[in-house]
C-alpha cells in the first residue's frame, strides 16, 4: 500500500498558493514546496497537522491510496 500526498490537489481546489499555506500554517515555503512536489515525502506529524488545520480538512485527508485511486480520483 503506497500512501501520497495530495497537498497540490488540495490547493488547486481551494484556490491557494504555496506561499498562502506556507504563510496560514507557518510551514517554511521550502517544505510546502516539497510537499507539493514530492508526493512521496514524509513531513513531521506537526508539519502536517498544521497543513490539515489550515486547509481545513484532516491528516488523513491529506492522503490518497496510490494502489486504489490517484490525485484525480478524488
Amino acid at each position: 500500500m503506497a500512501f501520497r500526498l495530495r497537498i497540490k490537489e488540495l490547493l488547486k481546489e481551494r484556490g491557494l498558493t504555496t506561499g498562502k499555506l506556507s504563510r496560514g500554517a507557518d510551514i517554511p515555503l521550502s517544505t510546502v514546496s516539497r510537499m507539493v512536489r514530492d508526493p512521496d515525502y514524509q513531513p513531521r506529524l506537526e508539519t502536517l497537522a498544521k497543513a490539515a488545520r489550515y486547509l481545513g480538512v484532516s491528516v488523513d485527508d491529506l492522503y490518497y491510496d496510490d494502489e486504489e485511486q490517484g490525485p484525480a480520483a478524488k
